[in-house]
């Protein structure tokens, strides 16, 4: 059951009237650096959906996140044409968040390698797409593959988190 529930990254998902239900998206990024699995969603080419998983997400503000990708994916090939993206979290405690919004580039090549292209999403609606049967005990997790991806997922989070200050 989906429904809008504002514009930015903090929001109430209280269903009666002055019940108050926060729910901080941006805490949820910032305090599990890579770790959040985000669906994107996004329009190819033949204007068939494409769907990837992202992890690389950091929230600048209540309506900004930045998000790395690898510059050679279908994804980011996507996102040069048509910048729309949606970005569907499921994780534990029944957290099953839609976010929709604009992308746009805004560092290509990062700094910590010449790979990943840091882009900037301007958040437009956030939706809570719970069901009314089922409940979302557990998320996606991940870990790293290696000590090598270790260290590439720690330099990709600081080179995002400056470029967001």
């Amino acid at each position: 059951m989906s429904r809008v529930v504002g514009d930015r990254l903090i929001v109430n998902v209280a269903r009666k009237p002055g019940e108050e239900q926060l729910i901080d998206l941006m805490q949820l990024f910032n305090q599990n650096p890579n770790r959040i699995i985000a669906v994107a969603g996004t329009v190819g080419a033949d204007g068939a959906p494409n769907t990837c998983p992202i992890t690389l997400i950091y929230a600048k503000d209540e309506k900004t996140l930045l998000v790395a990708t690898l510059r050679t994916s279908a994804t980011t090939a996507n996102l040069r044409r048509d910048g729309r993206v949606s970005l569907e979290i499921v994780a534990a405690d029944d957290l099953v968040m839609g976010i929709q919004g604009t992308m746009r580039i805004i560092k290509e090549p990062m700094a910590m390698s010449d790979a990943m292209a840091l882009w900037e999403l301007r958040v437009e609606k956030v939706k809570q797409d719970s069901s009314p049967a089922q409940k979302v005990t557990q998320g996606a997790a991940a870990t790293p593959r290696s000590d090598k991806a270790a260290e590439f997922e720690k330099a990709a989070w600081a080179d995002a988190v400056a470029a967001a200050h």
